[in-house]
């Protein structure tokens, strides 16, 4: 036990990337900062596949340890089949527990303390535990401590799919659209480990895909993942369909059996819906809404909006309300923002699609050069990609225009209904 009121300047709630990565930022400029971990270790248990992208991995300084290598990307259709190779691997599947782990250590070696077993259990106010106003530290529970009140003048929301904390303040709305994912991680030594595949087609993932992740030491990560509520289908069932499909590819006489089953959710929704920052409140990840819902990559992205947070409450200098936090979601929207909305308009188009429009999509792909493509998988839209890919396929830049401006004129008519007597 602790003599005396526990405090801190910053509590982050969550021992995921983002909260990790806003946890080292803070503490590295001199802040007394405590990660509150609900489960027994960081990276445990694993809630998502680890696809990823060497490029941004680098720049944001993960070691080539953490992560697997593939030279190919090949997505397979209801009747088409199209594979993308690259002689200098773009993509990669991350190691997600010692990718968690390398940040939690970032964290520690900046002074932040992490603390496990710490289920936080609802904000502390300013002006008293029942108010609206100014969040003043988190009520937790833990097995050293009981239940306790730690204190702080600003208070990181990186609770994940939940948000809990941002949606009892009014700062995000429910999770009305979810992305549900489940896997398996196989020792599949005969699958080849260049090698990402996505399956689309409502045979394997109606509204979603399924994919086989290689993860190197002759391992797979066999997953499949849906939205709800616009597919009722279950993962299980799913799972056990693709696994058929998988010993295709790996090859009859090759073992695949399970070691691990991972299992996750991702929020879906609009990049926008989230207030980033309240009065001693500051939210990232997925919390915010801050992943890629075009193919439910979330690590990077987590890491890139904790960073930018955490240097935003250093910046602050101790001003925690709304306008003293204000430059953390101007940063962050200048950083993704784009990619974000693109990435949700298209979720919400290609979630309606049937397998004839999955076809036409692979095709579409197919006429792509490599880079462009990953591009796509990456979700980069940027003016550049945009620039090449209107030489290569105008056709495809005319889609992703509709669906940018179908989701606006959709935001314009709930707006106007919210806005009548």
């Amino acid at each position: 036990m602790r003599d005396g009121p526990d405090v801190a300047d910053v509590v982050v709630v969550g021992g995921g990337p983002a909260g990790l990565a806003a946890a080292a930022e803070a503490a590295r400029g001199g802040l007394k900062v405590v990660v509150c971990e609900r489960n027994h270790a960081i990276g445990e248990p694993v809630r998502t596949s680890g696809g990823s992208f060497i490029r941004p991995l680098r720049r944001l300084g993960v070691p080539s340890s953490c992560w697997h290598p593939v030279h190919r990307i090949r997505v397979i259709g209801p009747t088409t089949d199209v594979v993308k190779t690259y002689r200098t691997a773009v993509g990669c599947v991350l190691d997600v527990r010692a990718t968690y782990q390398w940040l939690a250590a970032q964290a520690v070696d900046a002074g932040a303390e992490i603390r496990l077993k710490a289920h936080v259990e609802g904000p502390l106010r300013a002006d008293g535990a029942t108010g609206t106003g100014r969040v003043s530290g988190v009520r937790v529970r833990d097995p050293f401590r009981g239940v306790h009140e730690l204190h702080s003048r600003v208070v990181v929301d990186a609770s994940g799919h939940t948000g809990f904390l941002a949606r009892e303040a009014g700062m995000r709305p429910r999770n009305e659209r979810s992305a549900v994912g489940l896997e398996l991680e196989l020792r599949a030594p005969g699958y080849d480990a260049d090698e990402a595949v996505f399956w689309l087609g409502d045979d394997i993932a109606p509204g979603g895909y399924g994919w086989a992740f290689p993860c190197g030491a002759g391992r797979v990560r066999l997953g499949v993942g849906v939205v709800r509520p616009d597919s009722d289908a279950e993962p299980r069932v799913l799972l056990d369909r693709l696994l058929d499909a998988f010993r295709s590819l790996a090859g009859p006489a090759s073992p695949a059996g399970a070691i691990e089953m991972h299992s996750g959710l991702m929020p879906v929704i609009p990049p926008r819906a989230t207030q980033l920052v309240g009065d001693g409140l500051v939210v990232v990840g997925d919390a915010g809404g801050q992943g890629s819902t075009l193919l439910g990559e979330g690590i990077r992205y987590a890491i890139t909006a904790g960073r930018i947070a955490g240097t935003s409450l250093v910046e602050a200098g101790g001003d925690y309300s709304r306008r003293g936090l204000a430059s953390y979601p101007r940063r962050w929207r200048r950083s993704t923002g784009r990619d974000m909305a693109i990435s949700y308009a298209v979720n919400t188009r290609i979630c309606d699609y049937g397998d004839a429009q999955w076809d036409r999509a692979i095709r579409r792909l197919d006429r792509l050069t490599p880079k462009q493509a990953a591009r796509v998988f990456a979700s980069d839209f940027s003016p550049g990609w945009a620039v090449s890919v209107l030489m290569t396929d105008p056709s495809l830049l005319l889609s992703l225009a509709r669906a940018v401006s179908r989701r606006a004129a959709g935001r314009g008519a709930a707006s106007q209904r919210a806005q009548s007597p």
